[in-house]
């Protein structure tokens, strides 16, 4: 009956080793399953993000070119030939009876390229004027499209925390949603508003751009009737990252499209 019972025992710790074993190889199996399934979300997610950044770089090198072969063909039929112009009524016999016609074209010739340097960088952005540089660039844009441009800028409004960068990056987040709405919304009204918080929302620099067109649904990435992927707003909400800025875009097919921009006052916050 002892040996027996010892049999029993011996079987029942074999047993129970073996159990101990399994349960430990599982849970260890699990674990590396749940390890590699998170490496595989991660990697998958890393490959996307990474093609994504391919794509939007491929997008932003290709508008670089697209902008200097439209500021080469701009100097080409403006200044360079009201310049040459310029040059073959200088080298006229009559050239002192000419000087009033020389002079009216070398101004234009100035303001041409006034406009196109203030395209490429407005100097106000230096002084951080950003509410005089949008209402610029509002005023631009009405003038070359004859879209009604509302500009409004909240009596007292500071925007003097931010720093030359934000002001840079705050600005260009704003022509790009102007050159969207130029390009696509099909708008007759657009409005821009510029404040800092109210109530109980945090301190900071608020901008609202609102416009009546045909709207989209605001997704990445999103194809337009072209077919060309709208890299637009991805380029804005990189932008906003780069500030710490948050940026919400509301819009639906047929009820125009609202945009949101929002830059904290970390100045404040930091001395509180």
């Amino acid at each position: 009956m002892m040996t027996e019972a010892r049999k029993i025992a011996e079987l029942e710790s074999i047993l129970h080793s073996y159990t101990t074993f399994f349960l430990i190889f599982d849970a260890l199996f699990f674990v590396l399953l749940l390890c590699g399934v998170i490496f595989l979300i991660k990697f998958i997610k890393d490959k996307k993000n990474l093609h994504a950044s391919n794509e939007y770089l491929a997008y932003t090198i290709r508008g670089q070119e697209e902008e200097r072969s439209r500021i080469a063909r701009e100097l080409h039929d403006t200044v360079a030939q009201d310049l040459r112009y310029c040059k073959s009524l200088a080298e006229n016999k009559n050239a002192l009876e000419l000087l009033p016609q020389i002079s009216e074209l070398l101004e234009k010739s100035i303001q041409q390229i006034r406009s196109m340097s203030y395209n490429l960088m407005p100097p106000d952005i230096i002084q951080n004027d950003l509410s005089s540089n949008i209402m610029e660039l509002c005023a631009e844009a009405s003038e070359k499209t004859g879209i009604n441009f509302r500009f409004t800028v909240v009596e007292g409004t500071d925007t003097v925390f931010l720093t030359a960068d934000e002001n840079l990056n705050l600005y260009r987040i704003v022509q790009e949603a102007v050159t969207n709405i130029l390009k696509h919304a099909e708008a007759t009204e657009v409005s821009v508003m510029l404040r800092n918080e109210t109530g109980s929302e945090e301190k900071g620099i608020y901008i609202f751009i609102t416009d009546d067109g045909k709207g989209f649904e605001p997704k990445k990435n999103i194809l337009f009737a072209t077919g060309q992927k709208h890299f637009g707003l991805s380029g804005m909400e990189r932008r906003a990252d780069l500030i710490n800025a948050k940026i919400s875009i509301n819009s639906a097919r047929g009820d125009g499209t609202q945009i949101s921009i929002i830059k904290e006052n970390r100045t404040i916050q930091n001395v509180l």
